[in-house]
């Protein structure tokens, strides 16, 4: 199913232009950021606009159709942070140069271990 311009253009005004996995801003990039799904299509995700967020190119690439990661200081699987949920600023910050996103927490609980 094809996103309408509509739906492309709400999803954008509602990120102010930022993506919203990194609050990179669109105007600083080269190419225009990508609508992505929170929830892939591929795992049951819905063209509806809480499931929908502004991604810049590098977060797109590498958010892939996944939902999950590994938290690097724990081990532990972890959801991805959800833009429509959560908080960026509790989760990330910039690193004093302005050139990284850095996590300052893990975006959710763990998950549970089957």
């Amino acid at each position: 199913m094809t996103i309408s311009a509509e739906l492309r253009r709400l999803v954008r005004d509602r990120a102010s232009y930022l993506c919203e996995y990194c609050h990179s801003s669109e105007d600083a990039s080269a190419a225009q950021f990508a609508i992505d799904h929170i929830l892939p299509r591929l795992r049951g995700g819905s063209d509806s606009p809480d499931n929908l967020a502004l991604a810049c190119q590098r977060c797109n690439g590498y958010r892939y159709n996944f939902t999950t990661g590994i938290d690097a200081a724990t081990a532990q699987s972890v959801n991805l942070f959800n833009p429509r949920v959560q908080s960026w600023a509790d989760h990330f910050t910039w690193s004093p140069d302005g050139l990284k996103v850095i996590g300052i927490t893990p975006a959710v609980e763990p998950l549970a271990k089957d």
